[in-house]
């Protein structure tokens, strides 16, 4: 298990390929993405090492709904109570496991499980059972610009592109900015590192997501916190500098 505090009440965990977090406020416990669903064990591991237990989760806060982010999300709210919150344009792929169709075809697939990454990637993921959505029964949903009333009270981004309703959640008090999949710093697919947007072959629309990219630099935050790699700790408008150039190249 790797769980490190990454700012003020918030916790970076991951075992391997995905990164999820956990925010804690007053007690109380907002999950930002639920990894995939071999990491329960881990969940409960890193509740115990913070002091909390399956109770203390308040919510499940998606970023999108891909598999790799939604992992436990349906044994929370089934054994926790927890609400689980998506984007309204990922609610069905959430609720019933079936998503969009991404750009990248046939031989951009193939074309990328030549690389090593790639394929540790998805024996990652496959080992952590990580390939297909468990649906999750119910689902509340938010849009763009609410405060959400739950611990940390993050205001939601929506930037599109990488799925329909993918978003960021600022946590404004603690100059945080969770990005999930909309702007990463390593790619699970090449071994890239530094900002950029995922690869063609994992978005639905990639010239949106990068004009997405704009909306970021709404959230005043200087520690980005992404789906995949490590956190970014130069502020989001260097970051989003740096994944235009990466785009570009």
């Amino acid at each position: 298990m790797t769980l490190n505090k990454v700012a003020d009440g918030v916790s970076r965990v991951t075992g391997g390929v995905v990164n999820w977090y956990v925010v804690l406020d007053r007690g109380k416990a907002t999950l930002v993405d639920a990894g995939v669903p071999g990491d329960w064990k881990l969940l409960l591991e890193t509740l115990t090492s913070l002091g909390l237990s399956l109770g203390d989760i308040d919510c499940v806060l998606l970023t999108h709904a891909h598999s790799d982010h939604t992992g436990f999300a349906e044994q929370v709210r089934s054994e926790a109570g927890a609400t689980v919150r998506v984007h309204t344009a990922d609610e069905t792929a959430a609720r019933t496991g079936k998503g969009g169709k991404n750009e990248g075809g046939t031989g951009a697939y193939l074309k990328m499980l030549l690389r090593a990454e790639a394929y540790r990637t998805l024996f990652g993921l496959m080992r952590r059972h990580g390939l297909s959505i468990v649906p999750i029964t119910a689902v509340t949903v938010f849009s763009d610009g609410e405060i959400l009333d739950v611990p940390g009270r993050p205001r939601v981004l929506h930037v599109p592109g990488h799925t329909a309703g993918s978003c960021a959640l600022h946590f404004e008090d603690r100059s945080v900015l969770c990005t999930g999949d909309s702007l990463i710093t390593h790619d699970p697919f090449t071994g890239s590192n530094g900002p950029r947007v995922m690869p063609s072959i994992a978005n639905i629309d990639t010239a949106e997501a990068v004009r997405s990219l704009d909306h970021l630099t709404l959230a005043r935050a200087e520690v980005l916190l992404p789906g995949h790699g490590d956190p970014w700790k130069q502020g989001v408008a260097a970051a989003v500098s740096a994944a235009r150039s990466a785009s570009a190249a």
